[in-house]
């Protein structure tokens, strides 16, 4: 069978795939304002991802995986000074401490450190559906299966591998943020084309710019203030900043994976202020008492949890949230 054959018999077996996935998930969930069936969720939804069966194609790399991409995504209008220090006016910010709508902060990251989505076809390993452990299809079902919606994903990786955003882009007509620390995943994420904006840094665990400590670990690559482990140091901006930077007013998804951070830049967030639909917060380095604490705060933000799903070796969790609406 020649390339084009396979790629076809992939593309069919695909769009099958997800239709059923998708279908069925919303069978289970069809009101995101419905208690009821939100607690139904709980106890269904992690089963039905044990049972999941994930479409593997063999013989498959990076450079035969292209697929066309569905729509144009927006791009920012970038004001960039030939010869700019930027890096040098970062660090004259994170020793000020700056606030996170210091106008300074803003028109930086905006103008030099975000990149704008890649207009080019996308080249991933295979052409797997949802690369999440359950995620993805469960706040698509969660959002009705919303189309043209916004994601913001912290801890991108390579944009493919454990993408908990990658289903909306390619199926939903999603634009997104994709932020990842570690340069080496960033190139990685750089060579598969998202229809995002992208960003190399860390989110901050504080209300203010800095740089901090990344151990080396590939995917498990962490920010910690004390390591032993080989790393290297990175730049971090508040989420807000972030978003405020990009002139979002809404987003439709984010998804923390920040290795233990996440309570910390959570509070950093005026989560009563800005438009966040879900939430899906790795879990996978919490405590109990990290996870309960996770937990209190965004119900005391108007959030309420609708399941725990772990992963496939049952090594990590991921808590699903919803914002709640005044008839829930």
């Amino acid at each position: 069978m020649d390339g084009s054959k396979v790629f076809l018999t992939i593309a069919v077996l695909g769009t099958l795939l997800v239709v059923s996935l998708l279908a069925a998930m919303k069978a289970f969930i069809t009101d995101p304002t419905s208690n009821d069936q939100q607690q139904a969720t709980i106890s269904l939804v992690p089963e039905l991802f044990r049972q999941r069966k994930e479409l593997n194609v063999e013989n498959f790399n990076a450079n035969t995986c292209y697929e066309p991409k569905s729509f144009k995504p927006k791009i920012i209008l970038q004001a960039r000074k030939l010869r700019y220090d930027f890096r040098a006016m970062t660090k004259k910010l994170n020793k000020e401490k700056v606030a996170m709508d210091d106008a300074r902060l803003l028109s930086l990251i905006r103008n030099y450190w975000i990149y704008n989505p890649s207009l080019k076809q996308y080249k991933f390993y295979d052409h797997r559906l949802d690369y999440s452990s359950g995620q993805s299809s469960l706040v698509d079902s969660l959002l009705n299966n919303k189309e043209n919606g916004f994601y913001v994903e912290c801890g991108a990786y390579d944009g493919e591998t454990q993408s908990t955003t990658l289903l909306f882009e390619r199926y939903r007509k999603w634009q997104g943020l994709l932020i990842e620390p570690d340069p080496t995943s960033f190139q990685k994420l750089m060579l598969k084309h998202r229809m995002a904006f992208i960003l190399n840094a860390c989110v901050s665990p504080y209300p203010y710019p800095l740089t901090m400590k990344m151990s080396k670990r590939g995917i498990y690559s962490r920010i910690e203030v004390n390591t032993t482990s080989p790393f290297i140091y990175v730049q971090c901006f508040p989420l807000h900043s972030i978003l405020l930077a990009l002139d979002l007013q809404a987003v439709d998804f984010l998804s923390l994976d920040l290795s233990g951070i996440e309570l910390d830049v959570l509070k950093t967030m005026p989560l009563k202020s800005i438009n966040i639909e879900t939430l899906s917060i790795s879990c996978d380095r919490c405590s109990d008492k990290n996870e309960t604490d996770i937990i209190y705060y965004l119900k005391s933000n108007n959030y309420k949890l609708v399941t725990k799903i772990e992963n496939y070796n049952m090594l990590s969790r991921d808590l699903i949230f919803i914002r709640k609406h005044s008839s829930a």
